[in-house]
């Protein structure tokens, strides 16, 4: 599996919490909108009360436009995913017939785990078919982790979940209802994502993507103690490409993380310690500027921002995200117009340099 196919699971997140800003932004503009009639129209006027009656329905058609807006990109990213799925069952290629003819003398065969292990890691992820194979060996052999992806019915059972998720809180947020948090929370979908690729067997996952995943179960232990310890410990066996994605995550989502006493531990300190020297206000910058740009009153504006703020690499990070999960056509094309330009202000100062 590649890592786009689990991209549907970041999209199904980056779609609730999309919805709930838009949500709210159209929410506050009704507000704004009262409050301006309140305060220069006479009140039971004509224009009093023809401004007032646009208000409410003005606000729910942009409700209704976000939602079918964002539902629509959803589902058909569904769609095109369960086609792929789909497709994987129907394609029996020359080499997974050989493959199976070697492999369907195991059938019968006990095999070990560390022999199960070797097969599993030579042969899985090849073909549809020889993981089904490979789940029957380990099923026979008393083998509970197959190491291969679950079967079609499994997946399109987890993706029907995760449809009726999203639309549930597509239908039902309100600004209040306590009950979305939890299906909305990266603890909640990496769940899914888990499930859906049976422990992430055969998926390869970028440096960001590992770190995302690892601070979401660390920040969901227990305990703060147990929390922290596990962040330590996590920080400490991760090679130093990971620990800088999660330091940076975890300066977004729990800065205050990064001060418990556990990141003085040996091993832990100094990687810390240098990262909040270096990066710790960058990440914070980076999310001020997103957010101002996600709040912009026009494009223009919002490109102004992104501009501004350019060099910052953990803002570069953000935007990439946005644009491989929401596929936002005029994000994209700004970002490479900017990379573009950047690129030729650097060549222009090495010229001008004598490089």
């Amino acid at each position: 599996m590649i890592k786009t196919e689990l991209e549907i699971f970041t999209m199904a997140k980056i779609t609730m919490d999309t919805y709930q800003a838009r949500y709210e932004k159209a929410k506050k503009k009704r507000e704004e909108r009262f409050r301006n009639l309140n305060a220069n129209y006479k009140p039971g006027s004509p224009l009093f009360l023809e401004e007032r009656n646009k208000i409410t329905p003005d606000f729910e058609a942009e409700i209704a436009k976000a939602r079918n807006d964002l539902m629509s990109e959803f589902e058909d990213s569904l769609m095109k995913l369960r086609a792929v799925e789909t497709a994987k069952v129907a394609a029996i290629s020359n080499e997974t017939k050989t493959m199976m003819s070697v492999l369907d003398c195991l059938e019968t065969k006990t095999v070990s785990v560390d022999e199960y292990k070797v097969l599993a890691e030579h042969y899985g992820g090849k073909s549809y078919w020889i993981d089904r194979l490979l789940e029957r060996v380990a099923d026979k052999c008393g083998i509970m982790d197959s190491m291969v992806q679950p079967p079609l019915s499994v997946k399109l059972e987890i993706l029907q979940t995760l449809e009726q998720n999203v639309r549930e809180y597509i239908d039902g947020y309100d600004g209040e209802n306590k009950c979305f948090p939890v299906t909305s929370s990266d603890k909640y979908i990496y769940k899914m994502e888990e499930s859906y690729t049976n422990s992430y067997s055969n998926v390869r996952l970028d440096s960001r993507e590992q770190a995302k995943r690892m601070i979401s179960k660390a920040l969901n232990e227990g305990s703060s103690l147990d929390r922290s310890f596990v962040l330590a410990n996590m920080l400490r066996t991760s090679t130093p490409d990971i620990q800088d994605e999660m330091l940076s995550i975890l300066a977004e989502k729990d800065p205050a993380a990064l001060h418990d006493p556990t990141m003085q531990f040996t091993g832990v300190k100094n990687v810390v310690d240098r990262f909040i020297k270096t990066d710790g206000e960058l990440v914070k910058a980076a999310s001020v500027a997103m957010e101002k740009a996600d709040n912009a009153k026009s494009h223009q504006e919002r490109i102004g921002i992104l501009w501004d703020n350019f060099d910052n690499r953990h803002l570069r990070k953000k935007i990439e995200e946005r644009i491989a999960a929401t596929n936002d056509e005029k994000l994209r094309d700004s970002y490479a117009n900017m990379k573009e330009i950047k690129e030729e202000q650097k060549q222009e100062s090495r010229a001008n340099k004598g490089e």
